[in-house]
């Protein structure tokens, strides 16, 4: 049995997706690729109006990668019926339970407990490998209808047979009242979404870097006399505070993305989904396009803002979420280090030097001259490159060389990828010789006794 307590919020919300993020310091090789291999678990909560003008439904929204879960193997013993061809299964479940009022040590023993929700599934998959995916994966939500108030709840994960529950610390929550509400809400959308079928993103404030989404936005104190614009910035957090750095677009709201005198429900569909049901009731809400497929891998801020004030009318933190990212990119000085089996050393040296923005700047510049589609922000050379760099660590490591790039057959992997043939031979006791084929080039590879690496002794 494998049980996780959820100590806090962002413990469910765990995302390594964004470039360079992370100094050098102590960091190896070996720490970032296993910050990438990280299970996620992503949580979020929404708020949208309540079935009564009086109420809110707070929506809890979370989604646990197969690799974050404990599978067991099938057994002809257990006491249900599988899927076909169905090998292993988990059982995951999550309660909440919300109390009034705010969070205090003088009040935990008085709050009273005003809605409780649970979600329990049963997964099944085919084989071991999907037991360690991250693009499968189980999702649920937890709702409550609420009146308009200060509240606090607790949640409670357990995973398999267990059915003692741990909490999480207490959060609080406000769920305000949407018609005197200064600040609009913005959600995260699937692509493919419309008005009746709006499907959250449910990660968390993350999106998939490279894919487009859309923004639904609520919009306060709609007026037909202003345009209104979506803004993208750039942005960075620091100490716990979130700066723009710079506009990188501007998307204008055309009229017929916007849906005036309409409310929000949610759908009974499995996946999370939202339905603006037009003109019944008092609010306006906007259906917004976001081309996420020409943005940096980074964090963004969304920004409504109306033509004639220029002020802020709703915002939302962005953050662009690379689920298969390559380890070297996740830290700048290790993904420059790693250019070492293609660069000369003094180009290396040019590269390493200045403060981490001059050295951001000419890592990306050396990769966007080779980009082979430059329309695009997605650069499949250097995304394939630094994955021949992560495959060589683990295929090719060993005791006496602990990064498998290093190796000479690493090295080789990573500057040719992989051969068209391999070949091994025993000439003799103790010794091991391996010939990779390409067209035009072989590299023969001779290993002794014990734990020995390859060397490349022929080309």
């Amino acid at each position: 049995m494998k049980k996780f307590c959820v100590p806090f919020l962002a413990f469910l919300i765990i995302s390594s997706s964004v470039l360079l993020g992370q100094r050098r310091g102590e960091v190896t090789y070996s720490t970032l690729a296993n910050r990438a291999a990280t299970p996620n678990l992503f949580f979020d909560t929404v708020i949208i109006p309540g079935k009564d003008e009086d109420k809110a439904k707070l929506i809890f929204v979370f989604r646990m990668d197969n690799s974050f879960l404990p599978f067991k193997k099938i057994s002809t013993g257990d006491d249900f019926t599988a899927p076909e061809n169905a090998e292993f299964y988990t059982i995951a479940r999550l309660n909440t339970e919300i109390f009034k009022g705010k969070v205090s040590k003088n009040e935990l023993k008085n709050s009273s407990s005003v809605s409780r929700d649970s979600w329990q599934d049963t997964l099944f998959v085919n084989s071991y490998e999907d037991t360690k995916s991250k693009k499968k994966f189980a999702s649920g939500r937890l709702v409550s209808e609420l009146d308009f108030g200060m509240y606090n709840y607790l949640l409670q994960l357990s995973l398999m047979e267990d059915t003692n529950d741990r909490n999480s610390q207490r959060q609080n929550i406000k769920v305000e009242n949407f018609s005197s509400k200064k600040e609009g809400e913005i959600y995260l959308i699937q692509s493919n979404s419309t008005p009746e079928n709006a499907e959250l993103i449910n990660m968390g404030n993350n999106v998939v870097y490279g894919q487009d989404f859309k923004a639904l936005i609520r919009i306060p104190n709609y007026s037909t006399s202003e345009s209104y614009s979506l803004v993208v910035n750039k942005a960075r957090i620091a100490n716990k505070d979130t700066t723009n750095i710079e506009s990188v677009k501007t998307i204008p709201i055309q009229q017929d993305q916007i849906f005036a005198n309409s409310t929000l429900s949610l759908s009974t569909k499995k996946e999370t989904t939202l339905i603006i049901d037009k003109n019944e009731g008092s609010f306006t809400y906007a259906l917004i396009d976001v081309p996420n497929s020409e943005l940096e891998n980074s964090i963004y801020t969304l920004e409504l803002k109306s033509s004639s004030e220029g002020e802020i009318k709703a915002k939302k933190l962005v953050r662009s979420f690379w689920p298969d990212i390559p380890p070297s990119l996740l830290n700048l000085d290790i993904a420059i280090d790693m250019m070492k089996y293609i660069v000369p050393d003094e180009e290396l040296k040019s590269l390493k030097k200045g403060n981490s923005v001059e050295k951001e700047q000419k890592f990306r510049a050396f990769w966007k001259k080779r980009d082979p589609t430059p329309n695009t922000e997605f650069n499949e050379l250097m995304t394939e490159y630094y994955r021949r760099v992560h495959y060589a660590f683990v295929e090719y490591r060993s005791p006496e060389t602990p990064n498998g790039q290093d190796t000479d057959r690493g090295e080789v992997y990573i500057k040719y990828g992989p051969p068209i043939s391999r070949d091994r031979t025993f000439p003799k006791k103790g010794l091991v010789i391996e010939t990779w084929k390409y067209n035009g080039r072989t590299f023969v590879f001779e290993k002794g006794s014990g734990f020995s690496e390859f060397m490349l002794v022929g080309k």
